[in-house]
């Protein structure tokens, strides 16, 4: 048995999996709930696709948001949508 990783577009088209073995995964990034992060050190390739993941549950029935991110350059930065109920997201950064 073999397991690995896809992942798939909101119109469910699939973006990245590990049977592909031209995308490399260039970074992998860390932001805390609520708060607003830059990164100038991503990797540069002709063509990247970030994905992104939310870490966390906050605690009681509120709703939670996952950061929004933009990627120019060598510079990524994740935006929280809301200043309380943002949760820990977790970024891969994929190239070829």
């Amino acid at each position: 048995m073999s397991f690995g990783y896809k992942n798939y577009a909101s119109d469910g088209t699939l973006t990245y999996s590990t049977d592909d073995a031209t995308w490399t995964l260039l970074a992998t990034k860390f932001a805390y709930a609520n708060t607003n992060y830059t990164w100038v050190d991503i990797p540069y390739m002709p063509t990247r696709i970030v994905t992104r993941g939310m870490m966390n549950q906050l605690v009681g029935d509120d709703e939670g948001y996952c950061h929004t991110f933009s990627l120019s350059g060598s510079t990524l930065t994740a935006t929280r949508p809301s200043s309380t109920n943002t949760a820990a997201t977790f970024f891969m950064v994929f190239g070829k």
